[in-house]
């Protein structure tokens, strides 16, 4: 990740710099974060910016296991990695835009038809255990037993 001096309207992106092309070879990536933005919207850009990757936006990643899906507009895509940036903030107590972009992109769209929810689901999750965020799981791992009150 490299911090950015950017201004409010851009807050991250990810791009590939070099792509694996194999399942054993490593597709290297670079993510720029504003370095001007507070925590919390610093981590709802690097979940919208993971979100495009497991979304396959970015192409296939065969090591990471990402499928190379059909490509979708610019629009369709942000709404997923911004679903995506939503479900991680809100499942960690992290306060975000997220909800209101969301919520003007339906209020614009009678359908959502083309967006693929098990896809964003699965990014989702993808982007919680890259970043270490599955403490807030109603389970505990195999082994692991909560103590009781």
């Amino acid at each position: 990740m490299v911090w950015v001096d950017a201004g409010d309207g851009h807050a991250g992106s990810i791009r590939i710099l070099k792509r694996g092309s194999n399942a054993k070879e490593d597709t290297l990536y670079q993510m720029n974060v504003s370095r001007n933005h507070t925590p919390a919207i610093q981590l709802a850009t690097v979940a919208h910016e993971l979100g495009h990757l497991f979304l396959g936006h970015l192409g296939e990643d065969k090591k990471l296991k990402v499928a190379d899906r059909p490509r979708l507009s610019h629009e369709q895509e942000e709404l997923e990695a911004e679903s995506v940036a939503y479900l991680v903030c809100a499942r960690n107590n992290v306060e975000s835009a997220s909800e209101a972009y969301l919520s003007n992109y339906v209020q614009a769209h009678t359908t959502v038809d083309h967006i693929d929810v098990y896809q964003i689901l699965g990014a989702a999750g993808d982007v919680e255990t890259l970043l270490g965020l599955t403490a807030h799981t109603k389970f505990d791992p195999p082994g692991r037993r909560r103590r009781r009150k």
